[in-house]
């Protein structure tokens, strides 16, 4: 019990000498992050922008080695699901239609499990998305 009431205690100073922050007369708050910080946001800056984008989610819906028959599955998907952005990639020897734009997985599993029921085959598969397709 004693160990719980110094954990308790103690832990809001611990968590709150992770960051330094002032307040200035005008009430702006000033954040002092930790040295190297800076240098890191940047670094992965750098990074997403070399990838053009960044490491997110689609589902791909189906794969065919005809481009007529995929083309007729945008169609069909188009028409069920018109909001959802749809891409078709072509990767020898197969067509592949695949949607959506999905920073985690589990948006991705939220989408798969909605349209599941049309598209039984559909799994989630990793790729770089542009940072100006994903949704916040």
């Amino acid at each position: 019990m004693k160990i719980l009431l110094i954990i308790v205690l103690l832990l809001p100073i611990h968590l709150s000498a992770q960051i330094e922050k002032s307040t200035t007369e005008k009430g702006e708050i000033t954040i002092v992050f930790e040295e190297g910080i800076e240098e890191l946001v940047n670094k992965h800056k750098k990074i997403n922008n070399s990838k053009k984008g960044t490491e997110g989610f689609r589902l791909q819906i189906a794969f065919a080695s005809k481009k007529e028959e995929i083309k007729q599955r945008r169609l069909d998907f188009i028409g069920k699901y018109p909001d959802i952005p749809i891409y078709l990639t072509y990767t020898a020897p197969y067509y592949k239609l695949r949607i959506g734009n999905f920073r985690n997985k589990l948006q991705a599993e939220k989408m798969k499990n909605k349209i599941r029921s049309n598209y039984p085959g559909v799994y989630i598969v990793t790729e770089i998305i542009p940072l100006s397709e994903l949704s916040y």
